[in-house]
């Protein structure tokens, strides 16, 4: 038997939109033991246990079949226990992780023959953007830029002195509705607005630089559009700015928003989000304390 497990992903941390991404300490696990028939079982547990199905409609076999005959290895029966602890469809890599670990499956059952560089290319290729994929399978803070075919990425350590919190509504966005609202072309003061954030934000990381990091996380490409669909962003956004405490940003395209403290969240600061967003019509919001992951693909044989 295999198992592998993969973290969640908050992706585009503000300004870096498409290239910067993170782990989170929420994982995807799927416990996988060939079987001599030619089908594909998968029992899901979890979130998402009562929504997602449970044959090779399963993403996580689409894409093992995808793999498989992408590079032509022998097809085998499968059954699989999967174990979600990934809120689907609200902006924390649910799919992402669900991919990597398919890929990841593959290559386990078939010799290891794949490099974490072909296993990032190859899942890239079917999530279709590598801000989640990246940090999923190698951990830590990525920042990632395609050249033609070829992605390259680096790896950076996030900050302890920095308090992650995801808020999490009960609804859920779809990733391609929330790229259709946005511009098709920006003015160039945007641009530069992002540049000049995202270049001083890595520089920060690279220093440790804890309020150089806060300073620059404000984003023109993304965020005030994205925002509207979100209700509640920009009033908990303006509560944090206003006592001091931190940012807020989009997880990936939502619906899901991840504070960054310089404090632990309080239960005051808790009951006045929880306020914020009711005020906005959103009443059920799980609201989490989460870790950033230093390591991403775990696998163990058994």
């Amino acid at each position: 038997m295999i198992e592998v497990s993969i973290p969640a992903t908050t992706a585009n941390l503000g300004c870096g939109f498409d290239v910067l991404g993170m782990a989170l300490d929420l994982f995807y696990t799927v416990r996988v033991q060939p079987i001599k028939e030619n089908k594909y079982i998968i029992r899901n547990r979890g979130e998402g246990e009562s929504c997602l199905p449970e044959d090779d409609r399963n993403l996580f076999f689409k894409t093992v079949k995808k793999i498989t005959k992408m590079k032509n290895f022998p097809e085998q029966g499968l059954e699989v226990e999967a174990f979600n602890q990934i809120p689907v469809c609200r902006g924390l890599g649910s799919s992402a992780a669900c991919i990597s670990a398919a890929v990841v499956t593959v290559n386990e059952l078939n010799g290891r023959v794949l490099s974490i560089q072909d296993m990032v290319h190859f899942a890239t290729q079917i999530e279709g953007h590598p801000d989640n994929v990246i940090p999923a399978m190698v951990g830590g803070l990525t920042i990632a830029m395609k050249n033609g075919e070829q992605i390259h990425y680096q790896k950076f350590p996030f900050f302890d002195t920095i308090y992650l919190v995801a808020c999490i509504p009960g609804y859920t966005l779809s990733t391609e509705e929330m790229r259709k609202i946005l511009p098709a072309n920006y003015s160039r003061e945007d641009v530069i607005f992002n540049l000049s954030r995202i270049a001083y934000l890595m520089g920060s990381i690279c220093r440790q630089d804890r309020e150089g990091f806060f300073s620059a996380l404000d984003d023109a490409i993304h965020q005030p559009f994205r925002g509207q669909k979100i209700p509640g962003f920009f009033e908990v956004r303006d509560y944090l700015h206003q006592k001091g405490k931190g940012e807020a940003v989009i997880s990936g395209s939502g619906s899901t928003i991840l504070l960054m403290l310089r404090e632990p969240i309080t239960s005051s600061d808790e009951k006045k989000i929880s306020e914020l967003f009711a005020q906005k019509g959103t009443n059920n919001l799980v609201i989490k304390k989460v870790n950033w992951q230093k390591q991403g693909i775990r696998v163990k044989q058994t």
